[in-house]
């Protein structure tokens, strides 16, 4: 349980992926979709179109939900449909030195399975709730020798 709190009280920083991909707004779907498959990553942080445009992130939930199924009446070829039509923005933004626990309760609150880190208006990183399990996963076995 210590090595729990412990976990939980670590800055993001420390569970964040620092090797994260961009896309550029006007890339179409398929495009975000070959990139994420190709480096395995669930959403994809979609660059600003100029100094004054945020963030946004385009996530496979946004493609199932608004390309692939998107309901009776809205038909979108994901060959054709640029990202910034389903994409996610603003992003919800975190600092790298905020407790793992209070990303977790934001990503609660909030509905969403990954914050973008950002320092300073730079993104510096993405966290999803995978890392935190996996950290967890990666505990020491409690004290009845159960490991997860």
């Amino acid at each position: 349980m210590d090595q729990l709190v412990k976990l939980r009280t670590q800055p993001v920083s420390a569970l964040m992926q620092k090797d994260f991909h961009t896309i550029k707004g006007s890339c179409t779907v398929a495009e975000a979709i070959q990139l994420m498959k190709k480096d395995n990553q669930s959403g994809l942080i979609v660059e600003p179109r100029n100094e004054d445009d945020c963030y946004g992130v385009v996530t496979e939930k946004d493609i199932l939900e608004k390309v692939i199924d998107p309901g009776e009446d809205v038909h979108r070829d994901p060959w054709n449909t640029p990202v910034f039509q389903i994409m996610s923005k603003p992003v919800i933004s975190i600092n790298p030195s905020l407790r793992i626990k209070y990303a977790l309760r934001l990503m609660k609150r909030t509905n969403v399975r990954r914050l973008t880190v950002m320092d300073h208006d730079k993104v510096v990183g993405v966290l999803n709730m995978s890392d935190v399990l996996h950290a967890v996963e990666e505990l020491p076995a409690h004290d009845n020798n159960v490991a997860l």
